[in-house]
């Protein structure tokens, strides 16, 4: 069993199934996973705007989007005058910031609601909330891998589609407007996923199926309305 919360972080990701089992009673812990998140992902935007080429990265961002948006020449240069590198540095760090924490308490309401009515149990939303950064924590492992991108990227050179290299971007060029659906499916996503799954068998003793059928749901959710809207848009 982990000594204290801090292992318990390192443990979550190398074994799932028996910190889990010790997370159970630990629920004060949780707060260490959720600074760490924050933390990693403050950081790592701060890191990525003070290193990359600014006018590069504006350059390849508003080609994208006249080519997938089909902006006039008037929007773009509009686009081009309010994406400051302040304003940008900063919407970008605290909006993925606050994201995370929304997408969390969300996912939190999901957990809470679902398990009541799949396994009643005595599960609180906060427990559920704190349950929401246990599995969060492979982001930042995200989160250091993208910071070796910039490190080891061209003069500054690196968008913010190359932060997340175990993406399925790839598959899709970027102007296609298939190109944000497939850059959201990455590894960490899918193993953010497993750890909920793992997490939900452990403390609701649930079959490992009906656990990652839980999991997976709100994705497989997201992911199905993403791709109809982009279908029926073209």
């Amino acid at each position: 069993m982990s000594s204290n919360s801090l292992q318990a972080c390192v443990d979550i990701l190398t074994s799932p199934r028996e910190t889990f089992d010790a997370l159970k009673d630990k629920k004060n812990w949780s707060w260490v996973p959720f600074g760490l998140v924050i933390a990693s992902s403050i950081a790592l935007f701060l890191y990525y705007f003070s290193a990359v080429d600014f006018e590069w990265m504006m350059d390849q961002m508003l080609d994208q989007m006249a080519a997938q948006n089909e902006m006039s020449a008037e929007e773009l240069q509009a686009t081009q005058e309010f994406m400051t590198k302040t304003s940008m540095t900063w919407s970008t760090t605290l909006g993925g910031a606050i994201g995370i924490i929304v997408i969390n308490a969300i996912m939190a309401v999901y957990f809470n609601l679902i398990t009541k009515v799949s396994s009643p149990n005595e599960m609180t939303f906060s427990a559920w909330y704190g349950f929401s950064w246990w599995i969060s924590m492979p982001m930042v492992v995200s989160s250091l891998l993208a910071g070796l991108v910039i490190i080891f990227s061209s003069a500054g050179m690196v968008s913010l589609e190359d932060l997340s290299p175990t993406s399925l971007g790839f598959l899709v060029d970027r102007s296609s407007s298939w190109f944000g659906f497939f850059s959201g499916i990455n590894l960490f996503s899918l193993w953010s996923i497993a750890l909920g799954a793992i997490g939900l068998s452990s403390w609701l003793s649930l079959s490992s199926k009906r656990a990652f059928f839980i999991a997976v749901t709100p994705s497989l959710i997201i992911y199905t309305c993403w791709a109809l809207y982009i279908g029926f848009s073209r």
